[in-house]
């Protein structure tokens, strides 16, 4: 459990999904873990991803926490994936994109009562 401000908290919480998306961009492209390297680093990055997430849990509720972590996680692999892997979405999945972003953002503003913390 880390003691530290909620803005900092948030700053954990970014460096977390990019040590999720590292890992998941690691796993499109270790081949099946074929390629070892690749395995190894989307392991680290998984552990470290899911090690400073549950550290600010206490601070972050769980749910803004998680839909904030999985919901930025989608969208840059998303992105990534257009970027690195030559892939596509349909005017429907940048859409969804966007539509989750929105939602994302709104429940960082609202999710949580203003008495709490």
């Amino acid at each position: 459990m880390l003691n530290v401000s909620k803005p900092v908290a948030y700053v954990i919480l970014a460096f977390s999904i990019v040590c999720e998306i590292i890992g998941t961009i690691c796993l499109e492209a270790c081949n099946g873990f074929e390629n070892k390297t690749l395995t190894v680093i989307l392991i680290l990055c998984y552990l470290v991803a899911f090690t400073l997430f549950s550290k600010i849990l206490h601070i972050i509720d769980l749910a803004v926490g998680y839909a904030t972590w999985t919901a930025a996680g989608a969208i840059g692999c998303s992105v990534l994936g257009l970027v690195l892997f030559d892939q596509e979405l349909s005017i429907a999945g940048w859409i969804s994109i966007f539509t989750l972003a929105i939602g994302v953002f709104l429940l960082n503003l609202f999710g949580t009562p203003k008495e709490d913390k």
